[in-house]
């Protein structure tokens, strides 16, 4: 049974605690008097008040800066889709004019009668092609970068909504404080 006295549990130890502060808040109450309780609770809520605002204005200034960080990053990666859709411009030009080509020869190979000139056109044909896919090729590296780009962009703008809704909470938390 010493042991129990020597070392009792937990809860034994927090119920006598929060007893005896309810017991200390009892007495300063009575020693107060009204007057001064209903004073120093003021200065209390008053405290907690004032944290609270700090808090979210320390969140708000937070939230700020990372809008401001995505933001920065969004004309970055808008910079470099309109350059990459500049230099892939002419390249879809290109590869237009290529199929056209393409489609031009195929129609002469068809209306070619002697061997010769269908062996020509096909030739031509051939070579048109291995151009176009030449060119597809080219174009699906920077339609790649491009896709890369957008998946950052729509990743960011998703963020940036979740600080937008997470500003209006603290703005509304703040304006409810004032109130």
């Amino acid at each position: 049974m010493d042991t129990n006295i020597k070392n009792p549990p937990p809860d034994l130890i927090n119920k006598v605690e929060q007893e005896l502060e309810e017991k200390r808040l009892a007495a300063r109450q009575a020693m107060e008097g009204p007057e001064w309780t209903a004073k120093r609770e003021s200065a209390e809520k008053e405290k907690k008040v004032s944290e609270t605002r700090d808090q979210l204005e320390k969140r708000l200034k937070d939230i700020g800066q990372k809008k401001e960080v995505l933001e920065l990053e969004w004309v970055k990666a808008d910079d470099r889709r309109k350059i990459i859709n500049d230099q892939l411009a002419p390249i879809l030009a290109r590869e237009k004019q290529i199929e056209e080509t393409e489609t031009t020869l195929e129609l002469e190979e068809v209306k070619a009668i002697a061997p010769q000139d269908k062996q020509t056109a096909e030739k031509k044909r051939q070579q048109t092609q291995t151009e176009r896919q030449e060119t597809e090729k080219e174009k699906w590296s920077y339609q790649e970068k491009l896709w890369q780009i957008e998946s950052a962009i729509e990743t960011n703008t998703t963020k940036y909504r979740t600080l937008l809704d997470e500003e209006d909470a603290a703005k509304k938390q703040l304006n409810e404080l004032h109130a």
